[in-house]
């Protein structure tokens, strides 16, 4: 059965969480058989920067799950710029802490 992707994708802001995990897994099973969901891998990572884990989560899933049709090297971009994010804020709070200190 062909699912609509966009739809689902949709589905994964949803604030209904049980619907956003349904999406979630119909999405998941799409990338176990295709590489169709592999094109929103700018989407996922955007997710990335969201302020609700959940929908952080469910982009990290799927990038996961595209890992086998990354032929654009894609997901070292996003740990990339994922890792220069969580050394600027392990900086900034290493200097707020000794900054306490003083």
């Amino acid at each position: 059965m062909e699912i609509n992707i966009e739809d689902n994708f949709s589905l994964l802001f949803d604030k209904n969480n049980n619907m956003a995990y349904k999406a979630l897994q119909a999405l998941q099973k799409e990338c176990e058989e295709s590489d169709k969901v592999y094109c929103y891998m700018d989407r996922l990572a955007d997710m990335m920067d969201n302020d609700n884990s959940y929908i952080r989560t469910r982009g990290l899933t799927l990038i996961a799950y595209n890992a086998k049709w990354d032929k654009d090297n894609k997901i070292d971009e996003i740990i990339d710029k994922s890792w220069k994010k969580l050394r600027h804020c392990l900086r900034r709070k290493y200097f707020r802490h000794i900054i306490h200190w003083t």
